[in-house]
């Protein structure tokens, strides 16, 4: 399966200015697929594979002022440039891998989701942390992660 999504997501403040929401990355891409292989001839046995890829367009953030952060000792951002600013693209690639046991009343699957297989790091956000050097500093969403699971269905 294939989507693909276009959009520009915009709204007009108090102040008549028309800006980017925060979500406004002006795209997303999804690519997904999945089979089932038998591995016996009555096919109570089958080997499941999936895989996602998923990409868009980064988030939007506001600029800070690094010198009123400095006085306040918190994050001051500039309002005039609301969500004027953009994060890298989004990446996401994930594969599951599972055995799959279908019983006449129960399937039991064993499975392995591999979670962002590349480790990609995209960006959550922005810190301001006061005294550091620089004073902000890019937070990263998580990173590759394998989660095994059992699941059964009655």
């Amino acid at each position: 399966m294939l989507t693909a999504t276009l959009y520009d997501s915009k709204y007009k403040g108090s102040d008549g200015i028309t800006r980017n929401t925060d979500f406004n990355g002006k795209y997303i891409l999804n690519v997904l697929g999945g089979k089932e292989f038998a591995l016996n001839k009555s096919k109570t046995t089958l080997l499941t594979t999936a895989f996602k890829i998923t990409t868009s367009g980064g988030a939007r953030y506001t600029p800070a002022d690094t010198a009123a952060s400095n006085a306040e000792g918190e994050l001051v951002v500039v309002d005039s440039l609301r969500n004027s600013e953009q994060f890298d693209n989004y990446f996401r690639a994930d594969i599951k891998l599972g055995l799959k046991f279908n019983g006449k009343k129960v399937s039991h699957t064993f499975a392995i989701d591999l979670v962002n297989i590349f480790n990609t790091e995209n960006v959550l956000g922005l810190t301001y942390i006061p005294g550091a050097v620089p004073p902000l500093r890019e937070e990263y969403q998580l990173g590759f992660l394998p989660l095994f699971y059992y699941k059964i269905d009655f």
